[in-house]
């Protein structure tokens, strides 16, 4: 397996790869120099065509990690080798205000304060992320929202041995779309969330379990993941101590169940506890667990697609944005006094209908 990890100069990329020890780690700018020892003397053009020869030949290796630059600034340096090179990316994420200060105490790195950090880390996010759904790639953000970058890298660490385990969302959504199929024989096919879409609560919330885990709002396989154990290790300290079996009280959506006309399914990361009774009592066939992040759900309608179905979407929030988007019909459920989730606030919401 390929990797490639991603992110701002300062954000600690080289501080990740030293920790590596069950993969190749490889290092893009070394590894540049030897394909020209004069790399950093030459026009835009031959690098390009340097870092496109380097692609070429690491084509060859089967498994390795290696740092990459999607972009200095305004300048765009990613070329479409590096992106056929690459199974898996990993963009390293640190919050804005924490890069401007480690620019501005580094000699070698101070020159890039002229642009807009914030602005640039956005616009990588989210190119990279786009270009991974194109190609059917794995992406995942790494970050750290309380603090703001990794003081400890033992969480990526542990999520890198699960990737080299087969943790895979678009080979997850590659299985939901198939099982689907096998059970959808119309020309439609219905996906919806269910906290907060199908049900009017958030079922963790009514549990009693919270996190910051998703305040970066990026909803990747890493945040997916890591809110998997969290819940998982909450559930056990309240078993533990309260031994509760109580069910939790919830109440349908009832606006969306009658909009949901094709076979449905539902897909959500949520807690299995809550969500197994609510799915057998609607008759609903359940996809969730620690690989059910925003790109499955946009890569299920998008495989759901190619097979030859209409798909017809429903969703809340950010976690559902891109399968909303990409669906044939797509629905937002709205929170109860009638506004969109704060998560989507300047997401282009065209084609999509309210409820």
């Amino acid at each position: 397996m390929r990797i490639g990890v991603y992110g701002l100069p300062t954000a600690g990329k080289t501080f990740l790869l030293d920790q590596v020890k069950s993969l190749e780690v490889l290092s893009g700018s070394g590894l540049l120099e030897n394909v020209c020892s004069d790399f950093r003397a030459l026009s835009k053009m031959e690098k390009d065509q340097a870092r496109k020869e380097l692609a070429r030949r690491l084509q060859n290796r089967d498994s390795f990690i290696m740092d990459g630059h999607y972009a200095f600034g305004d300048e765009v340096v990613f070329t479409e080798e590096d992106g056929e090179l690459y199974h898996v990316f990993l963009y390293l994420y640190v919050k804005p205000e924490i890069l401007e200060e480690r620019m501005k105490n580094s000699p070698r790195n101070k020159k890039y304060l002229e642009f807009s950090v914030k602005d640039w880390q956005n616009m990588e996010l989210e190119a990279l992320r786009q270009y991974c759904h194109i190609h059917n790639k794995d992406f995942y953000v790494l970050d750290n929202p309380v603090e703001g970058y990794f003081s400890d890298l033992s969480p990526v660490l542990a999520f890198l041995e699960e990737i080299l385990r087969g943790y895979s969302c678009v080979d997850y959504a590659r299985k939901c779309a198939r099982n689907i199929l096998e059970k959808a024989k119309g020309e439609g096919v219905a996906l919806t969330d269910g906290d907060r879409t199908l049900i009017l609560e958030d079922s963790s919330a009514q549990l009693g379990y919270h996190t910051h885990l998703f305040d970066g709002n990026f909803y990747t396989g890493f945040q997916v993941w890591r809110h998997a154990g969290e819940l998982a290790d909450f559930l056990r300290r309240r078993d533990m101590w309260e031994r509760s079996g109580d069910q939790i009280d919830v109440h349908l959506n009832q606006k969306v169940r009658k909009l949901l006309q094709e076979p449905c399914f539902l897909l959500t990361s949520g807690c299995l506890e809550a969500w197994g009774p609510l799915a057998r009592g609607l008759g609903m066939d359940l996809y969730y667990g620690s690989q059910m992040a925003a790109d499955t759900k946009y890569f299920i309608a998008k495989f759901l697609q190619e097979a030859g179905k209409r798909v017809l979407a429903f969703g809340d929030s950010m976690n559902d944005y891109f399968m909303l988007r990409q669906a044939d019909k797509a629905y937002l459920a709205l929170r109860p006094d009638g506004s969109v989730s704060k998560s989507l606030k300047n997401r282009d919401m065209e084609g999509i209908k309210y409820v």
